[in-house]
């Protein structure tokens, strides 16, 4: 079996809601030593995600829109606001040197 073949798993919920999960499991996860889940709830049941997944996953979805595919997306907006401001520097310089004298 492959490390992405999907694997089911049956694990008793005692009664104060804690589950154990098969050392096997956490292994394939990333979670032997400890770690954070993050559970998603719906009709047709839950979907368990680490953390750590989550976050990959949503930094390759924020790449998807920053101008050249890589790089940090608030790197890009700070970018786009230096520019900003020079424009608007150079266009008040602009504007005091044609009106100085009336």
């Amino acid at each position: 079996m492959t490390d992405d073949a999907m694997r089911t798993f049956e694990v008793p919920v005692q009664e104060n809601g804690r589950m154990i999960l098969p050392l096997e499991l956490r292994r394939r996860l990333g979670l032997d030593r400890g770690g954070r889940l993050v559970i998603e709830a719906g009709e047709a049941g839950i979907v368990l995600t680490t953390a750590q997944a989550r976050r990959r996953r949503a930094q390759e979805i924020a790449r998807k829109y920053t101008a050249d595919g890589d790089g940090s997306v608030v790197e890009q907006f700070i970018a786009e606001k230096r520019a900003a401001a020079r424009r608007e520097a150079e266009e008040i310089e602009g504007t005091e040197g044609q009106g100085g004298a009336a």
